[in-house]
């Protein structure tokens, strides 16, 4: 199925959903806040931060199901606009006793990265990223994947909807001499399939349901996969959502770059 196909309609959908909202006549909603693009000082939340402990996937299910988290942070340098993050996210077949429960894959990524101030452009606010990001799993060859990256991300807002364009140059590396070779690059075609953008689009619903969708490497390739994350507060507590999270597509993570996977999961959200 061309995935493609799939996400166009669901693009659309936040498009229609979001202007039709605007023109009801209905009084504007609270602004939402964004933690991807807000200027706060100090440690502060970054990307998504969620626990899934059940999750289906079409390559691991039964004994193999996996748990899914990840964690994300940032924290300014010197009081400026220049940023310092970092994500990981884990893998871990928790259930899958007779291997003795491994962590399947865990992925690393540091960066740092400048934030233009935002302007008001129109109905909303445009502002940019620009910066150097580091991933890796942290294995050894053979089973070493990682890649390195500069990237440019203009992004634009309202006060319930939020627009991310990620684009991305891959620093060359060296072609390994060996296939066992410590040094050289990992994975040469990661490109193929993950290709050079990620488009981010965040829709704030009312009494604090949240969409997030993620189209991730159609810009220079026919692969690529998407995702879309919906949320909602946990009644009593304001600091917690539950969540919805379907996957499909390549690049999940590094060690499955070249493999398209199907994935569910439900958990908890602590950031979004």
């Amino acid at each position: 199925m061309n995935r493609l196909r799939v996400a166009s309609p669901v693009l659309l959908a936040l498009l229609v959903f979001g202007a039709s909202s605007r023109s009801s006549g209905a009084p504007p909603p609270e602004p939402f806040a964004f933690p991807l693009v807000d200027h706060g000082r100090g440690l502060r939340l970054h990307k998504e931060m969620y626990l899934l402990p059940y999750t289906y996937a079409n390559l691991y299910h039964g004994a193999a199901t996996e748990v899914a988290f990840q964690l994300s942070a940032r924290h300014d340098l010197f009081g400026t606009p220049l940023y310092f993050a970092y994500t990981q996210i884990s893998f871990w077949q928790a259930y899958n006793a007779d291997a003795s429960s491994p962590f399947r894959e865990t992925d690393y990524n540091p960066e740092i990265f400048y934030r233009h101030r935002e302007s008001r452009v129109g109905p909303g606010f445009l502002g940019v990223d620009a910066g150097a990001e580091h991933e890796s799993n942290g294995q050894r060859v053979p089973l070493s994947r990682s890649w390195n990256l500069l990237y440019v991300a203009p992004f634009y807002h309202g006060d319930n909807w939020l627009a991310y364009l990620k684009l991305r140059y891959r620093l060359p590396e060296d072609e390994k001499e060996t296939p066992e070779d410590p040094l050289g690059d990992d994975n040469p075609d990661i490109t193929d399939y993950l290709g050079y953008s990620d488009i981010h689009l965040y829709y704030a619903l009312p009494r604090g349901h949240l969409l997030h969708f993620l189209m991730r490497g159609y810009i220079g390739t026919d692969k690529g996969n998407v995702s879309l994350n919906y949320s909602f507060p946990i009644p009593g507590n304001a600091d917690s959502f539950l969540v919805v999270r379907l996957f499909s597509g390549y690049g999940e993570c590094l060690a499955d770059y070249n493999r398209s996977i199907d994935r569910i999961g439900v958990g908890i959200m602590f950031n979004r």
